[in-house]
C-alpha cells in the first residue's frame, strides 16, 4: 500500500487539439459531445470509453491506499494572487484568469510533486450557453437583490467550466452499542382548582436497558476534494453520476480547467464519516423502536474501505458587486444552479416598514372592534 503524500497534484490541462480542417485550436463542446471548432465549425467525437470507476483499497487507520501514484512534475502550478487557490496548469502558460474568484494570477513553478490519478470523469453536458441562461434566469428570480444588480450580473463576465475532484468512498460499518430505551406513558391525577376538581395527565417515560450490535454498507459516498468551494454551496448543486463515468480523456478539458485537490484521502474520509456513523445510530433506534432514548453509547468500526477519485463538472462564476465578491455554480451534468447575491437594504427597510404598518393597522382594528 502507498502513504499518501502532504501535497498532492494531478495535470488537469488538456492537450492543445488542432483542428484537422483549419489548424484551429478546437474545444470540447457539451452539447455534441464532441471536439468542436469555433472558426470552420468541424466536429470531431471524443472516443472515450464508459465504465464503472475503478476502485481502490484505502486503509483509515494507516492512511494508507493501493491506487497507483501519477507523476506530474511536469506541469506548472500557478497561485491566484486575490484568494491563494492553487491549480495545476499547461506547462506553457504565463497567465489565467482565476475560476473561483475572477482574479488573475501569476504562473510560477512549484516543488515536484506527485498525486493519485483520476482515471474517470463526468463530461460536461451542460454548455457555456445553457450556463449563461441558467445564470440570467437565477438573476432575475433574486427578489431581495438591487435593481442594477440584476442587470449588471445578468451577463456574467467570468463564467468558468472547471472539472473538480471528488472522492467517493464505499465502506462497511460494524457498531455495538448500549444505552437505555425509553416508553411513554400517562398517568391521570386530579387536583382542586379554585374549589373545583380537575383531572389532568402527565407523561412519563420507562426506562429499559438496551445493547446489541448491527452492520451497514455505504456504496459512492462523495466529498468534494477541494477546499476552493464551500461544502454547503457543493451540498446544493444536488447529486452527481459518480458509478458509470467516462475514462479520463483530455480531450474533455479542451477550452476547460481543472482543480487539483488539495482534500487528501484522510480528511475525505473524516468529511464523510459523521454522516455514516449518524445514519447508522438513526437505524439502530429506528430498529428498537423506543420512543427516546439517553445514555447511549456507540462503538463504530469500519473495515472494507473502498474509494475512487474522479473529477466532475461544475460552472463557476465569481463577479464583484460593490467591493465585495459573490459566487454561483452550475452542476455541470444536472444544470441545478447555487449562488449568492446581494441584498437591497432599500427593499429590506420597506419590507420591515410594510411589516410594522401592517402590524399597527391590525392592532388598532383589534381596539376598534374590541
Amino acid at each position: 500500500m502507498t502513504s499518501q503524500p502532504k501535497e498532492t497534484a494531478v495535470r488537469v490541462e488538456a492537450d492543445s487539439f488542432p483542428c484537422p480542417g483549419c489548424g484551429a485550436r478546437m474545444a470540447f463542446d457539451p452539447d455534441t459531445q464532441s471536439l468542436l471548432c469555433g472558426q470552420c465549425g468541424r466536429a470531431e467525437p471524443v472516443a472515450a470509453q464508459e465504465l464503472e470507476a475503478p476502485e481502490y483499497l484505502y486503509s483509515p487507520q494507516t492512511d494508507e491506499y493501493t491506487a497507483p501514484d501519477w507523476d506530474v512534475s511536469g506541469d506548472r502550478s500557478v497561485s491566484c494572487t486575490g484568494c491563494g487557490a492553487k491549480m495545476v496548469i499547461d506547462g506553457g502558460a504565463v497567465t489565467a484568469c482565476c475560476p473561483f474568484c475572477g482574479g488573475h494570477y501569476v504562473v510560477r513553478q512549484d516543488e515536484e510533486t506527485k498525486g493519485i490519478l483520476p482515471e474517470t470523469m463526468m463530461p460536461f453536458q451542460v454548455s457555456r450557453t445553457k450556463a449563461e441562461g441558467l445564470f440570467r434566469q437565477w438573476a432575475k428570480k433574486r427578489f431581495w437583490a438591487p435593481k442594477d444588480f440584476k442587470k449588471s450580473a445578468a451577463l456574467p463576465n467570468g463564467l468558468n467550466g472547471v472539472y473538480l475532484p471528488f472522492w467517493t468512498f464505499d465502506a462497511q460499518l460494524d457498531t455495538a452499542y448500549r444505552g437505555e430505551g425509553g416508553r411513554r406513558y400517562t398517568e391521570t391525577r386530579t387536583r382542586t382548582v379554585n374549589g373545583k376538581r380537575q383531572t389532568y395527565t402527565v407523561t412519563k417515560v420507562r426506562w429499559y436497558p438496551i445493547s446489541g450490535t448491527d452492520r451497514l454498507a455505504f456504496d459512492d459516498r462523495a466529498v468534494c476534494a477541494s477546499h476552493a468551494v464551500e461544502p454547503n454551496r457543493m451540498r446544493k448543486l444536488g447529486r452527481f453520476s459518480t458509478k458509470v463515468l467516462r475514462r479520463y480523456t483530455p480531450a474533455y478539458l479542451a477550452g476547460f480547467s481543472a482543480r487539483r485537490y488539495d482534500v487528501g484521502l484522510g480528511e475525505g474520509f473524516a468529511a464523510v464519516r459523521p454522516g455514516m456513523e449518524q445514519e447508522m445510530q438513526n437505524r439502530i433506534e429506528n430498529a428498537c423502536g423506543y420512543d427516546c432514548y439517553r445514555n447511549m453509547e456507540y462503538a463504530h468500526r469500519f473495515s472494507g474501505v473502498r474509494f475512487k477519485h474522479i473529477l466532475l463538472p461544475v460552472w463557476m462564476a465569481a463577479y464583484r458587486y460593490k467591493q465585495k465578491i459573490y459566487r454561483f455554480l452550475i452542476n455541470g451534468e444536472t444544470g441545478v444552479v447555487s449562488g449568492e447575491s446581494p441584498v437591497s437594504p432599500a427593499k429590506v427597510l420597506l419590507a420591515v416598514g410594510l411589516g410594522l404598518a401592517g402590524a399597527a393597522l391590525l392592532l388598532l382594528l383589534f381596539r376598534m372592534l374590541g
